[in-house]
């Protein structure tokens, strides 16, 4: 017995046991601390990621129009969920606030200071949603309640994220213009249908109707390339493009788009017209107002060819006639970019062109250069499409048009439908009482006829291109320009607020009557909202705004 206790005593087999067991202790604590702090930093990414995505989101709103901050807070925290774009998740937050990961505050900032480490103060704030540029998203604190680590008395872990982002906006295959607006809806429904007179800015003065360029980078020769073309070719960030006040080489290129090749050395050669894509080649019908009147020899004014000379009311001239007597008199087109065929027309008659907002001519418009839509769509029609009526055409378009709502864009439609209804040379085969002069006894009957070229059709360039947006139709950028100095940049000068179509109604020209005209300034009506050239909303076409986390 003795002896076996002797052994015993001496036996040094699981010695160690009581060391294992005692070390147990602190691995079990040290494990658990490590659980619950993976879970406490894994939660912590789920809340930086739902913050980061939450501000991606609320900056896509941004647009800089009225309502954004509304949109951008219903983005990111609709209660109803009826609105929300973000809808985060934590799956290691543990408390009792539920799976979805809430914003618990969002700041709007119209400038964010990056080189500040202190976010708050970086922040400009702002509550007017035209100057919000910059959004801050927190998420509400969340709590990671701890399995093991109450063994070492430490029961939760809390932790919220913050994010801020911005959002960069991008244009894409307009036309390098801008047009000055202080609408920040237009172009509404109200507004389709309207001429609109765009003038260059006036030195550091910019008002609605005023027009500039958008130098993509290429300057002036880049903007007539473009206006050639077909728009910017892709897109480029706004805060890379600049302001410029237009020239007249601008409305040269335009002019192309109308089968007018003048001025500048770019714009003056029809030869320039890539039959391949359409660039710098005119529209398919081209029917304007630009004409010459010509004489057989040195006088001034223009050759009246009188019919008539009897005191018995003669027979109404036939085209045959008309093109005769004008043989006789040796009356021919110059050889002149401007010239296209000769054409007769009464002697008051007016050019055949599509007329401007009656207001126009007598700078009347009660919002300055946006008209009112009222237009002499008779006299249009009188001397283009005899016998054809406004109502005629409103049912045939069945657009929802009338004779009196009938734009000239709904008009020109009508005349592209049907090539019989476009570029059709001005006949007279319809007249009024001839005019008289003598006295009663000896009285004359004539009809005096002046004989000027015009543009009946496209002369110049070949319009076998393949499809694209039509020549006489341009998207071009609306932007408010109350904080416009002369030029400026894109995003921080003047903001952009939508692209929009204007149907050039006639070529930019130096004229007297009717209606005083500059040569850079350019006269169209108001399509709507831009679209592509296969008629598809132009929206994500031609404007993108792109978010981006700030940090």
């Amino acid at each position: 017995m003795r002896n076996t206790l002797a052994s015993l005593l001496r036996n040094e087999g699981g010695a160690v046991a009581p060391i294992v067991a005692l070390s147990m202790l602190g691995l079990i604590v040290t494990g658990g601390v490590a659980f619950d702090y993976a879970r406490l930093a894994t939660m912590d990414t789920e809340l930086q990621q739902a913050a980061d995505q939450a501000a991606l989101a609320a900056a896509g709103q941004l647009d800089r129009v009225d309502g954004a901050q509304a949109r951008a807070t219903a983005a990111i925290s609709d209660a109803s969920n009826t609105n929300r774009l973000a809808a985060n998740f934590t799956r290691f937050a543990n408390d009792t606030d539920g799976a979805t990961v809430e914003i618990a505050s969002i700041t709007f900032c119209s400038a964010f200071d990056d080189s500040k480490a202190d976010t708050t103060a970086a922040c400009t704030t702002t509550a007017d949603s035209t100057e919000s540029r910059f959004v801050i998203v927190t998420t509400s604190t969340r709590t990671a309640n701890y399995l093991f680590t109450p063994i070492v008395a430490s029961f939760s872990g809390t932790s919220s994220a913050t994010a801020v982002a911005g959002v960069e906006s991008a244009i894409c295959s307009v036309a390098p213009l801008f047009v000055c607006t202080e609408d920040t809806d237009f172009p509404g429904d109200d507004d389709i249908g309207r001429g609109l007179l765009l003038k260059t800015g006036s030195g550091n003065s910019w008002a609605p109707g005023n027009y500039g360029l958008l130098d993509f980078g290429a300057g002036n020769g880049g903007a007539i390339n473009a206006l050639l073309g077909h728009g910017l070719n892709g897109c480029q960030a706004t805060g890379e493009v600049k302001t410029e006040p237009g020239n007249k080489d601008v409305t040269d290129a335009i002019n192309t788009r109308l089968d007018v090749y003048d001025g500048s050395p770019l714009t003056k050669d029809p030869t320039a017209c890539n039959t391949a894509d359409g660039t710098g080649c005119p529209a398919k019908n081209a029917r304007k107002d630009l004409i010459i009147d010509i004489t057989p020899g040195p006088s001034t004014q223009p050759e009246i060819v009188k019919f008539g000379t009897d005191e018995v009311p003669p027979t109404p001239p036939t085209l045959a006639e008309l093109k005769d007597a004008a043989d006789a008199a040796g009356l021919v087109c110059p050889a002149d970019p401007k010239a296209a065929e000769l054409e007769f027309g009464l002697a008051n008659s007016s050019p055949i062109g599509f007329n401007r907002d009656s207001c126009h001519y007598d700078n009347s418009c009660a919002d300055g250069n946006f008209g009112d839509k009222n237009w002499d769509r008779a006299a249009y029609l009188a001397a283009v499409h005899p016998g054809v009526t406004a109502s005629a055409i409103a049912t045939a378009l069945a657009n929802g048009s009338t004779g009196a709502t009938l734009t000239r864009y709904d008009i020109y439609q009508w005349e592209m439908a049907d090539p019989a209804n476009r570029m059709v040379t001005k006949r007279l085969d319809s007249f009024d009482s001839p005019k008289t002069s003598g006295p009663p006894t000896n009285k004359k009957y004539q009809y005096p006829i002046r004989a000027q070229c015009s543009y009946p059709e496209v002369k110049y360039g070949s319009t076998d291109y393949p499809a694209q947006k039509d020549r006489r139709v341009l998207p071009v950028v609306a932007a408010n320009c109350a904080a416009l100095n002369g030029s400026g940049s894109l995003d921080e000068k003047f903001t952009l607020l939508r692209v929009f179509d204007v149907f050039l109604t006639e070529p930019s020209a130096q004229r007297s009557v009717p209606g005083v005209t500059d040569n850079k300034e350019i006269y169209g009506e108001v399509i709507g909202p831009a679209d592509t050239f296969e008629s598809g909303s132009g929206l994500q076409y031609y404007a993108r705004n792109k978010p981006y986390l700030v940090r």
